[in-house]
């Protein structure tokens, strides 16, 4: 008749009833207190509804022995608290439980177990072989399920002189293990690289061997994770063979070439340029219901919609003398080289052409140009017929070229010969653009942002592959980052837009009729605390009203601007003197220092206002784009943001003065009363 078993309350291991212990049911309340404490710490905590052991619980002779050193060593001073590997038989796996073919653990395995898993393993436990990896350690992956328990324990004499030495070994020798993505955390493998491990390891299945030589160089995780390193960081060559442990500066660059000559067989051709994506895949999938509404006039014909725009990377000067001249920017006063991007409405970046050099004949709309002549008819051919490019106004005499080739364009409109403004119409058709226009310009921050290699000082020896780095962060920015999604831009947007853009404004004709730019007497100036009719503003509304973001995050710094040089702290305000729901303000230009536009506000007053009243009925301001009834310019959204929102909250955080307090100025500029 085969024996009953029995589970140990603490552990529970499964033995014969002979081999385990009664717990009487009279012990005291502390080693009661312990029994319990100990079945917590292997996992295996008492249900809400389940009582403690009784008459019948046994305890395997293991536990039994951590209880009694427990009680008998709970008033000892040398003994101290650690997480202690539980007991288990001679020469038994601790993990396993297997008996035979097992083997001692090293001091450094044990070592590496406190520190990775805060369990201390005593150098008695055996385990089997294949619980450890290359290096005799325990595996990861099994680390956070050791049976430990809470209990004294004491380290002395020698164990603890060998075991204090080998942590110190392993805090001079910790390096991470780079062929080994989960020797890092997920946010420190993200700053390393800018991917995910998932991403990265998914890359590394693009790495084709490479042929040079007649023989293949092969990509192994240490070259690419790197080389995403010294793109994301832009560390030196140097620097990287100091933290990757390369045998030599050489051998770091030589990897480096490898990885970016693999990338370029089949991670970029799938991930980024003309072949990567068809135009109809393109259209549907890229051009969003607000782009094609705002500037296609067929809606209901789709077309392909980009825009181009070019940046910047700065390099070192050559002692070519040819390229040294063909490399310096007058503009920036720098020697850089420009690449340009096509970009969808969405961020998906279509294309990188460059980079170009910098000089006068090396303009935005003479890189264009020279991309279609030289394309062999490709960029024409997918761009198709009626495609719409969206640009700035660097590419105004590239616009007849775009035109003859059937493609229409849309470039923020120029001020005329005489002009000091544009008109209304020009204004909002400007806003019209700039509304999609600067999803090229974030996509060029964030190949910056993400990739600080191409922020700094570029070495000239990586200038000669530049369009080649920018086309693996292209295609790295494609396949693993977001698209750009503008927070509410819908086509009931799109169609409201187009309905404002058309709306004349009739403040600025009052203006221009009754000569209020120059007429003084007819004003009453007030103290911003003093015009008290002036409507209440939620932020959604100057949202709304703006038609963006971008003005209202300028709005504290150009109302303290303001009263910076004022020296004031309080906003003057001039009131019409028969109509009080006209106001006029003066703010100062952030480019020109002698610069001071005028503006004024109308709005419905406080006392007349009712629910279905429009709080703010027309604006006008003396600027470039002042004259827009689509959305506002930047002077006009501050006076709205402080009169209608900032002066009527508690705290209001302006940009720090860090610099003018601390940094001297000759003309004493800085000094405020």
């Amino acid at each position: 008749m085969a024996e009953n078993r029995l589970h140990c309350f603490i552990c529970g291991i499964v033995q014969r009833p002979r081999v385990l212990g009664r717990i009487p049911v009279d012990d005291p309340e502390n080693r009661r207190e312990i029994i319990n404490r100990f079945r917590r710490n292997l996992g295996r905590p008492l249900a809400d509804n389940e009582n403690s052991f009784d008459e019948n619980s046994r305890i395997c002779l293991a536990c039994r022995g951590s209880v009694n050193d427990e009680m008998r060593f709970e008033n000892d001073e040398s003994y101290t608290r650690l997480n202690v590997l539980r007991r288990v038989h001679n020469h038994a796996c601790f993990i396993c439980h297997e008996n035979g073919h097992t083997e001692r653990l090293s001091l450094s395995c044990r070592a590496n177990a406190y520190v990775n898993a805060n369990v201390y393993i005593t150098k008695n436990a055996s385990c089997c072989p294949q619980h450890l990896d290359n290096e005799g350690c325990i595996l990861r992956a099994l680390l956070p399920g050791f049976p430990y328990l809470d209990r004294l324990y004491r380290l002395v004499g020698r164990e603890l002189l060998e075991f204090l030495n080998m942590l110190r070994v392993m805090a001079k020798n910790d390096r991470p293990d780079f062929e080994n993505e989960n020797s890092f955390s997920d946010d420190e493998f993200r700053s390393i690289t800018a991917t995910t491990k998932d991403q990265f390891n998914e890359m590394l299945t693009f790495c084709d061997p490479v042929l040079e030589n007649n023989r293949n160089r092969y990509v192994y995780k240490k070259d690419l994770l790197m080389f995403l390193c010294k793109l994301k960081q832009g560390l030196s060559d140097d620097f990287l063979k100091l933290i990757f442990n390369y045998n030599s500066r050489q051998a770091v660059s030589m990897a480096i070439s490898t990885v970016r000559k693999s990338l370029m067989i089949r991670f970029v051709p799938q991930n980024i340029g003309l072949n990567a994506i068809t135009r109809e895949q393109y259209i549907q999938q890229h051009v969003t219901e607000f782009a094609n509404i705002l500037y296609n006039k067929e809606e209901n014909v789709r077309k392909v919609i980009a825009c181009i725009d070019g940046t910047y990377s700065y390099i070192e000067k050559s002692s070519n003398f040819q390229a040294l001249r063909q490399s310096y920017c007058l503009h920036k006063g720098r020697h850089l080289v420009k690449p340009a991007l096509i970009v969808a409405p969405d961020g998906y970046i279509l294309d990188i052409h460059g980079p170009y050099f910098s000089d006068a004949r090396n303009n935005d709309a003479a890189m264009l140009e020279r991309e279609f002549q030289n394309d062999a008819g490709a960029l024409r051919d997918w761009l198709g017929e009626n495609a719409i490019i969206i640009v700035d106004r660097g590419y105004r005499d590239v616009l007849p070229l775009l035109q003859n080739l059937g493609i229409e364009t849309h470039m923020p409109p120029l001020l005329q010969e005489g002009q000091t403004q544009l008109s209304t119409e020009d204004a909002n058709d400007s806003r019209l653009i700039t509304k999609s226009r600067w999803i090229v310009e974030a996509r060029n921050g964030h190949v910056k942002m993400i990739f600080k290699f191409f922020k700094g000082i570029i070495a000239n020896h990586h200038v000669i592959q530049l369009r080649e780095y920018y086309l693996i962060a292209g295609a790295l920015i494609n396949r693993y980052r977001e698209h750009i999604l503008m927070e509410g831009a819908t086509a009931d947007l799109a169609r409201e837009m187009l309905q404002r853009a058309r709306t004349a404004n009739n403040l600025q004709n009052k203006v221009l009729q009754e000569n209020l730019r120059r007429r003084i007497a007819i004003w009453n100036t007030l103290d911003h605390n003093q015009v008290l009719d002036f409507p209440p503003l939620t932020l959604n509304y100057l949202r709304d009203l703006t038609m963006g973001i971008y003005q209202i995050e300028l709005a504290p710094s150009y109302i303290q601007n303001k009263l910076l040089r004022d020296n004031s702290e309080i906003l003057q305000v001039d009131v019409h003197q028969q109509e009080a729901d006209l106001v006029r303000l003066r703010v100062y230009s952030r480019f020109r220092n002698a610069t001071r536009y005028q503006l004024w506000i109308q709005f419905t007053e406080r006392c007349r206002q009712h629910n279905n009243n429009e709080p703010i009925l027309g604006y006008y301001c003396t600027c470039k784009t002042g004259a827009r009834t689509l959305g506002t310019c930047a002077h006009v959204a501050s006076v709205l943001w402080f009169l209608g929102y900032a002066r009527h909250q508690p705290n209001v955080k302006y940009p720090s003065t860090g610099l003018l307090d601390n940094i001297a100025d000759v003309g004493e500029r800085n000094v405020r009363n």
